[in-house]
């Protein structure tokens, strides 16, 4: 026989449900309108349902024993499994003799009688119950589950929780540019930010000197020009504590465009 995880008993109690469900409706139904022309035919659909679906139960049955026997559980879930099973034993009974009533109605045209539709309507709400404790074996006890995920592993943002997270190494360390002296020497002195004035070069190909080294209010001759790269302050340069010098905003810069 072909394995089936955990075994065939989820497989056969879906039609025993759909079959039986569908026979209550039809025998409702034809009831309903068994003045009409349809009435004859639901009817007959309702008894083929309802056989078919008690021949169902039976497989149903027979599996879920066997599931009963075989499925490893603790003391919890053997008490709801013993629920289930009392619910599912007393349900089939009661579609048993729905069927045997339904058998001897067989020559009527259309509809059901009240004890019929008593049985079947009883029997509905039956197996209702009994679906509902099989759920919780699974869902809420675990049985006959083979592999569980892990909890929050992966969480879909419409469920209300934070969105799945994949891992993946990513390396957000700076490189591009030196880092400051009193970083390297390791010393806890405030390092010296960089001056949106200081020199830079664009690089694109073209050789341009922008002189601004005059100070507001003097002549551009008379200005005292510093440097466009001066030396690091010595203090910065021997890695000592202390706040390094920030270069002077109105400092020249060299734009480099050789082509």
């Amino acid at each position: 026989m072909i394995e089936v995880i955990p075994n065939w008993h989820p497989v056969a109690v879906h039609f025993t449900i759909a079959l039986l469900i569908t026979a209550t409706a039809l025998f409702a139904a034809g009831t309903l309108f068994r003045k009409a022309p349809s009435g004859a035919a639901l009817t007959t659909a309702a008894r083929w349902n309802l056989a078919i679906g008690i021949a169902v139960t039976v497989a149903t049955l027979a599996t879920g024993w066997s599931a009963y026997n075989t499925v490893a559980h603790d003391a919890a879930s053997h008490e709801n499994m013993s629920v289930h099973l009392r619910w599912a034993v007393a349900t089939a009974l009661v579609f048993l003799v729905a069927g045997g009533v339904a058998w001897l109605e067989r020559r009527k045209g259309a509809g059901a009688g009240i004890a019929l539709l008593a049985l079947l309507a009883g029997g509905a709400g039956a197996l209702a119950v009994t679906g509902w404790l099989g759920g919780e074996n699974v869902y809420r006890y675990g049985l006959g589950v083979m592999a569980l995920p892990k909890s929050g592993d992966h969480v879909h943002p419409g469920s209300g929780g934070q969105p799945h997270v994949h891992a993946h190494d990513h390396d957000h360390t700076q490189t591009d540019g030196p880092a400051t002296p009193e970083a390297a020497a390791g010393n806890a002195g405030t390092a010296r930010a960089p001056d949106a004035a200081a020199p830079h070069d664009h690089g694109h190909g073209h050789d341009h000197d922008h002189d601004h080294g005059h100070e507001p209010g003097l002549p551009q001759d008379q200005g005292p020009a510093a440097p466009a790269q001066g030396p690091a302050t010595p203090d910065a340069a021997a890695g000592k504590a202390g706040t390094a010098q920030a270069p002077d905003a109105a400092a020249p810069h060299d734009h480099d465009h050789t082509h």
